[in-house]
């Protein structure tokens, strides 16, 4: 897994181009920004979320199904506060512990995600 200043210098590589007119290179310049920002905010979540999953023994080969529910519980950690906020992460849970997804034994997992990444409290236990 790349540092988040790995992902930063990736980006920010891919917007320098002699191709770019100068229109394109002042909106990129607003892009790279909100690219670094973003990445300082959800990188050190994501180290957080696998070490979860690898104390809990979760095999690495499905760490992506975790990071889909880190990536859509950072989303709501955006949009929503307060109740709502833990009611939409309840909502999130019951999504991902359901058995088309990750199965009822996730759930405990996924509830530890939302309290210790997130800090959501007020989630009921399976």
């Amino acid at each position: 897994m790349r540092t988040d200043a790995q992902r930063i210098a990736k980006f920010n590589a891919r917007m320098l181009s002699s191709l770019l007119d100068p229109t394109l290179a002042a909106v990129n310049a607003k892009a790279a920004e909100n690219y670094s920002a973003y990445i300082i905010d959800f990188y050190p979540n994501q180290v957080a979320v696998r070490a979860l999953c690898s104390a809990a023994g979760i095999l690495p080969v499905k760490y992506g199904a975790y990071e889909a529910y880190h990536g859509e519980l950072y989303h709501l950690s955006k949009v929503c506060t307060g109740d709502a906020f833990v009611a939409a992460v309840a909502i999130l849970v019951a999504k991902w512990a359901d058995t088309q997804h990750l199965g009822p034994a996730a759930a405990t997992l996924l509830n530890q995600i939302a309290e210790d990444v997130y800090h959501v409290s007020g989630l009921s236990t399976p």
